[in-house]
């Protein structure tokens, strides 16, 4: 294209957002709860078996409650 001219589409089209975007929009993911601030003033949160899978969810969870969750590989 010659310099100067200007093209009739736009050159840019916008692709995959910010994920802060993407919360804002839909909310939270399912399977995610938020528990505070650390002390950096960052967000904390858990996960649960919902979060890793949407099939079955309760067997990917701790068989004791006081058991952290760890997500399967």
């Amino acid at each position: 294209m010659p310099k100067g001219k200007k093209h009739s589409e736009p050159v840019h089209q916008s692709g995959t957002g910010k994920g802060e975007e993407a919360m804002q929009k839909t909310g939270q993911e399912a399977g995610r709860h938020d528990t505070g601030i650390s002390g950096a003033q960052r967000r904390t949160g858990k996960a649960s078996g919902r979060f890793s899978t949407g099939i079955n969810p309760e067997r990917e969870e701790p068989i004791d409650p006081n058991s952290p969750y760890l997500p399967p590989p």
